[in-house]
Parts: structure tokens; C-alpha cells; sequence
């Protein structure tokens, strides 16, 4: 039998699932766990409570009569960057019982998840974005991530909404006609540009940021309209990532991971992307993650705690 503290609980506490890792200390998976959203922001206090309480009982499980105090835990979730988010799971924390704990954001433990170590850069494109760095030193930096109304700049949300823009512009004859148009209302089974103020007004976030996909296949049948999209995109990224880079003054080389549906499924903004990085940030590679968020949360707590 492993003594106790031989074991590390990393989880990746998200707006759409919540995923857990039991790991030896040595960062062997022992096992994982997944069940529904822990961002108390979207599904409140008492959720995140019951969400975490779960993960973490399942996991122990794992591991017969050991008690919380003697497991290292890290947990990641969107808003853990701020103080007041903090001391809210903190206190959830407290009273699960996990004491010995680190609490960070998402896109540090997917940094560190995605590169395999303790520094670098990620940027990330989903539903929303962001631009995480740190350095060897352990100095932070951070562009975009504000949210869907004040930023996001590149995200799946901000690209859709580009799009669909694009198609009232076009239905009014603001702007010349362009293929999203159709695209988008065969997409939503509407007949006309007008039948998309009533579903953009119903629809949830998640359900515009999916229409992104439309604006990258009128971008490959090259729709000038939706490339200028793609463009801005990737001229936004390009922005975010040098200026994070220009703050962190890397002394030797580093990743950047891209990661996040938009950069993981959309070559025209990935390749484009990558082969500016590749001229203009110098000392870096691009890669693909390593491993997920969640290792990367056991990853943190084993260096950490």
C-alpha cells in the first residue's frame, strides 16, 4: 500500500463538464473521472459544491482509507485568476475538506497540461479566448479573456457574430452580398437574413460561438467577406501572443500551445497563425497539447505542494 501522500488529485473544473485525475506522486494516472459543469458562475455555489464533492469522493475511492489532508489537490477553473473567486472556492474547499490545495485558473494548468512544464505560452480558442504565459521565473502575463462583451477577440463566439453581421450588412445592401448568407440560414434551417433576429435573440452563447464553422467554410470557398474575418482573427492573436511574450523576456527558447476547438479544428486560422509565429516570435515552437488540462493540474500540484 502507497503511503498517502503518494497521491495527487488534479482537477479541470469547467462551464461544460468537470473532469478529475488521481495521480501518484511521481504523476502516473491512476484514474479519471467526468461529470457535469463546476464554473460556479454559470451553475452557482451550491452546484460547483456538489460538482467538486463528487469528483473528489469517486476519486478517493481509489484510495482506501486515505484521508483528504494527505492528498495534494490542484483545482482550475475560469475566474480563479481573481481574489474574490478565490476565496469562494476556497471556502467550498474548506468545506470538502480539501486543505492541501492549489486554486489557479483554467488556462494555467492547460499551459502547463498542453506543454508538459511549468512555463511557456497558450493561446486558447473556444467558445471564448485567451493569451497565458509565464515564464521561468514564474512572472505572468495575459491578453484578452475579458469575456464575450468586452473582448474575446478570435474566439468562436466573436467570429460567429462577425458573420452574422456580415449577413444583415448584406441583407441591407451595406456591404456587398456574400456566401455566409446562405450558409448560415441553411445551417439554421431559416428562409431569409430577417428570421435570424428572433434566433439570435433566443439562442445561447454556445449556440452562435457553433456558427463559426460556417464563416471558416465560406472562407475555404473564399468568400472575401468571411478570409477578412479569418484575418482579423489572426491578426488579433498575433497581437495578444506579442504582447505576452514582449512582458514574460523568455531567456530561452519555449512552446506555444494552441488549444481550444477554433485552433485545434480550423487549419486556414492555425496555419496562418503558426507561420507567423514561426517568423516573428523567435525562440519559440508551436505545438499541440501534451496532455490535458486536469494532468496538467496534477502537473502544477506535484511541483507546487
Amino acid at each position: 500500500m502507497l503511503h498517502n501522500m503518494d497521491y495527487i488529485i488534479g482537477i479541470d473544473g469547467g462551464g461544460t463538464k468537470t473532469v478529475g485525475m488521481l495521480a501518484t506522486k511521481d504523476g502516473k494516472t491512476i484514474a479519471k473521472t467526468q461529470t457535469g459543469p463546476s464554473n460556479y458562475h454559470v451553475v452557482g455555489i451550491e452546484q460547483t459544491k456538489n460538482v467538486l464533492t463528487e469528483i473528489i469522493t469517486q476519486l478517493k475511492l481509489k484510495v482506501p482509507n486515505s484521508d483528504l489532508d494527505s492528498i495534494r489537490c490542484c483545482i482550475g477553473m475560469a475566474g480563479l485568476g481573481r481574489d474574490e473567486d478565490r476565496e469562494i472556492i476556497g471556502h467550498i474547499c474548506d468545506e470538502i475538506g480539501i486543505n492541501n490545495r492549489i486554486l489557479t485558473h483554467d488556462a494555467h494548468i492547460g499551459l502547463v497540461g498542453g506543454t508538459g512544464k511549468q512555463s511557456g505560452v497558450i493561446i486558447i480558442s473556444g467558445t471564448g479566448s485567451i493569451v497565458y504565459g509565464i515564464n521561468e521565473h514564474g512572472k505572468e502575463a495575459r491578453a484578452g479573456g475579458w469575456g464575450y462583451i468586452l473582448g474575446d477577440e478570435g474566439s468562436g463566439y466573436d467570429i460567429a457574430v462577425k458573420g452574422l453581421q456580415a449577413v444583415a450588412r448584406a441583407a441591407d445592401k451595406r456591404e456587398p452580398a456574400t456566401q455566409i448568407t446562405q450558409l448560415i440560414l441553411k445551417r439554421l434551417a431559416l428562409n431569409e437574413p430577417n428570421d435570424l433576429i428572433r434566433w439570435t435573440h433566443a439562442a445561447s452563447r454556445d449556440e452562435i460561438a457553433q456558427l463559426a464553422s460556417v464563416v471558416f467554410v465560406a472562407a475555404e470557398i473564399k468568400d472575401t467577406k468571411a478570409e477578412k474575418i479569418i484575418d482579423s482573427a489572426m491578426s488579433e492573436f498575433a497581437c495578444a501572443v506579442e504582447t505576452v511574450v514582449m512582458q514574460l523576456e523568455f531567456s530561452h527558447p519555449f512552446d506555444i500551445v494552441f488549444s481550444g476547438g477554433i485552433l485545434l479544428h480550423q487549419p486556414i486560422l492555425t496555419d496562418k497563425l503558426q507561420r507567423w509565429i514561426e517568423k516573428i516570435i523567435i525562440g519559440s515552437s508551436v505545438i499541440i497539447p501534451k496532455h490535458e488540462p486536469a494532468y496538467g493540474a496534477v502537473l502544477l500540484a506535484k511541483a507546487h505542494l
